[in-house]
């Protein structure tokens, strides 16, 4: 039997013997470290030859995740760098009223002229929201303040058109029971308007002074009378006040 086998042993049949115990022996291993890219075929690894969480933030290229990648919802504010989003990472007119957390927006958040009654909810505004001598005249409408709007005892000559001034007069033999004429120089006062005099000190009774008109500007006609029943009593620099009301 084994000399038949030698007799049937070539070189041919040596070497090819010899190749196929070395190929079953190795199990058709590689080395450690011999598998390159060159020796993977294109697009061929998929997700289960990968195993979880292996691939790491060096192995993405820049750019290489994008918002279909990422699941709705996933991005949690823990993901995000302070300062990462700024005004051009936000699409213009994208943000809503629900994106906003309740007082984020502060004065300086807002522009200055940049709010206007679009972005007012209607009825929305009090009190609290106003700024302390925030409201002029030019934001209140015509005829919108009525006598329910204003304090009781809270309106001066200040606060009415017209003029006000205190000055003084002299006067002198007027005749019981008459009445002259005289002007009484007011800065002031415009004519259409309606003037009150009153006196602040005390004078003779039964001597009036009544006011007519505004004569000119800067001028109130007044009737003196003397209503007395007796001769006046002449005076001299005497006290009065002057208001005209328009």
């Amino acid at each position: 039997m084994a000399s038949r086998l030698r007799r049937k042993l070539t070189f041919a049949n040596v070497c090819s013997f010899t190749a196929l115990v070395v190929a079953l022996s190795s199990g058709g291993a590689y080395a450690a470290n011999t598998i390159g890219s060159d020796d993977i075929i294109d697009e061929s690894i998929q997700s289960v030859d990968i195993k979880n969480s292996e691939v790491k933030t060096s192995d993405l290229n820049p750019h290489a995740v994008t918002s279909g990648k990422i699941a709705n919802g996933a991005v949690e504010n823990s993901n995000v760098a302070p300062g990462a989003i700024d005004s051009n990472s936000v699409l213009d007119e994208s943000l809503t009223s629900a994106d906003l957390a309740t007082n984020s927006v502060g004065p300086t958040e807002i522009a200055d002229a940049s709010i206007n009654s679009g972005e007012i909810v209607d009825h929305s505004l009090f009190s609290a929201d106003l700024a302390p001598n925030s409201v002029g005249s030019s934001e209140i409408a015509a005829n919108a303040v009525g006598g329910s709007k204003v304090a009781n005892e809270s309106l001066t000559l200040s606060d009415l058109a017209g003029a006000a001034a205190n000055g003084a007069i002299s006067l002198t033999g007027i005749p019981n029971g008459r009445c002259t004429q005289v002007t009484f120089t007011f800065g002031g006062a415009q004519v259409g308007d309606s003037p009150i005099v009153t006196t602040r000190a005390a004078i003779q009774n039964g001597i009036v002074l009544y006011p007519n008109r505004v004569a000119s500007a800067g001028h109130v006609e007044v009737n003196a009378c003397n209503f007395s029943g007796t001769s006046m009593t002449p005076i001299s620099s005497f006290p009065i006040r002057v208001i005209t009301l328009r």
